[in-house]
């Protein structure tokens, strides 16, 4: 038993999981990927212009 101490490695004494071995009623590592990841999007144009019209509180000087 650790009280107040990290577990570093893979404990095997260590929840993770199992049936009702996981904390929130659920294996943890099924569902790892929905809350340690986030949805990220970006674009790629050929050629880098100014927009037409920029956000208010901007200035190119």
């Amino acid at each position: 038993v650790n009280w107040n101490k990290p577990l570093t490695g893979a404990a095997s004494s260590a929840p993770f999981g199992g049936v009702g071995a996981s904390g929130n009623h659920r294996a943890s590592a099924y569902y790892a990927a929905d809350y340690c990841a986030y949805p990220v999007a970006s674009l790629e144009a050929g050629r880098l212009t100014l927009p037409a019209t920029l956000t208010p509180g901007i200035r190119l000087s």
